[in-house]
Formats: structure tokens, C-alpha cells, sequence
């Protein structure tokens, strides 16, 4: 990805900047849930505009979108590391494999447990976020660890 990002004094201010995004946004989800909404409820409010806007097209293949995601991820997320698994029209997935969305770093749930979040918190509103998200797209998206494992994120068509 090319990025003006390039100098060591951009790269730790760039993370701290993320850093502060991630903190504004579950500090949203975190007064959500005190004022008696689900993490869904919160997820739906934010994100179910859908992404028509942000792709610019009514129907994405999987890994059109799915490739779209993870250069967001980069920008916004530079500390998470992900791999791209499968990249076809009907079906495309990454595989999470250091720290997630939610968080990232040597305890990458320290921010959500500051604001007073649980892991099910965050996994709970992260998922429901990318369904309405890319729901609009004619794709079913899913977001989650399997068994235990790394967090996965899969996008088909449907």
C-alpha cells in the first residue's frame, strides 16, 4: 500500500492516532451499553447505512470488497496483522494473526477493558457491524475467532 507515512515521526504518530480512533469508538459502544443498548443495536446505529458509498458499486465480488476491507485495515488498524487467505468472486476470507479491531499490542483488549468491555462486547459488535455494513453490497460477511483459533473474516456472495 502506498502511504505518505513514510518517516518514523509519521509512523508513531500515525499509531497513536489509531490508537485514539479505536478508543473514540469503543468509548461510543461503551456508552451505548450503559444507556441499555446492545452492542448490535449500537453496531446497527453506526454502520447500517451499508458500504454503497464507500465501494462505489451496487454488487462487489467477495475479494473485490474483501481487498477493499484490508487496505482499510492497513491504514486505520497499522498495528493488526492479517492474511488474505481466499480471493475469488463468490468467496474471500482473511485470517487475523496478531491482535484484531478491536484491539492490538501485547494485551490487546487493554482499551476495551478500560472503558469497562468485554471481549463479547467487542466480537459481538464487530460482527453485526460488518453484516449491516456490507449487507447492502449483496454479501454476507462474518467476523470471528474459530475455535479458539484466530479471528477470521469471510465475505460471500449471496
Amino acid at each position: 500500500m502506498n502511504s505518505p507515512i513514510s518517516s518514523d515521526k509519521n509512523i508513531k504518530s500515525w499509531r497513536k492516532a489509531a490508537r485514539g480512533r479505536l478508543r473514540l469508538e469503543l468509548a461510543g459502544l461503551s456508552f451505548a451499553l450503559s444507556k441499555g443498548f446492545s452492542p448490535e443495536d449500537y453496531a446497527r446505529h453506526l454502520w447500517g447505512k451499508g458500504a454503497l458509498n464507500w465501494i462505489k458499486k451496487t454488487r462487489p465480488g467477495a475479494a473485490e470488497y474483501l481487498l477493499k476491507e484490508a487496505r482499510a485495515f492497513q491504514e486505520f488498524y497499522p498495528e493488526v496483522v492479517f492474511e488474505v487467505v481466499e480471493t475469488g468472486d463468490e468467496k474471500a476470507e482473511l485470517v487475523f494473526t496478531g491482535g484484531c479491531l478491536g484491539g492490538w499490542g501485547r494485551d490487546h483488549w487493554a482499551v476495551a477493558r478500560s472503558l469497562g468491555l468485554t471481549q463479547q462486547d467487542i466480537c459481538a459488535y464487530c460482527g453485526e457491524a460488518f453484516r449491516v455494513w456490507a449487507e447492502p453490497l449483496g454479501l454476507d460477511v462474518s467476523i470471528g475467532p474459530e475455535n479458539g483459533a484466530n479471528c477470521r473474516l469471510r465475505v460471500t456472495r449471496h
